[in-house]
């Protein structure tokens, strides 16, 4: 998948727990859930960038997504205690940081390139094959039915009475 399917299928994916989470938490951590969530939508594809790591190497791991859950559970505590009004906690953040990046390892895994999820511990590759990175038509829809599902999500969570 491309930046705009990737973008579309982790918002997809975020949009049902947003009225879960203004709910169970506040509106501000389920709009800093999407925050995290989009942020992560296409951060593995920083490997494009840097010569010596390959594409779909290091950064299209579980172990990755660890890493990026750590970092964003990490900034999430900080950024609940700068009085924002997010009641926001590491496991919150964590939780968002690895499905964020796993969002994205699922887009990847459809495609015919796949990814190697668990290496270099296995080096098992996946692929479902089921269509090409560069198919401009998925890519597309995955952009415009995420990004409707997800404002359609935020505009529950703003207008639901609060109880």
């Amino acid at each position: 998948m491309y930046r705009d399917g990737h973008a579309g299928f982790n918002a997809l994916l975020y949009a049902p727990f947003v009225p879960l989470i203004a709910a169970s938490h506040s509106l501000e951590a389920a709009l800093w859930g999407g925050v995290l969530v989009l942020a992560t939508a296409t951060l593995p594809d920083i490997d494009n960038g840097i010569d010596r790591v390959a594409h779909r190497g290091p950064t299209h791991t579980v172990w990755f997504a660890l890493l990026i859950g750590f970092v964003a559970g990490t900034g999430t505590v900080l950024l609940a205690r700068s009085n924002v009004g997010i009641d926001g906690s590491f496991e919150f953040g964590f939780v968002l940081g690895v499905c964020g990046i796993l969002a994205h390892l699922a887009g990847d895994l459809v495609t015919p390139m796949g990814i190697t999820p668990f290496a270099p511990l296995w080096r098992a590759h996946v692929t479902l094959d089921w269509f090409a990175s560069k198919n401009g038509r998925i890519n597309r829809a995955f952009l415009l039915v995420g990004s409707i599902a997800l404002s359609a999500s935020m505009s529950l969570a703003i207008w639901q009475p609060i109880s």
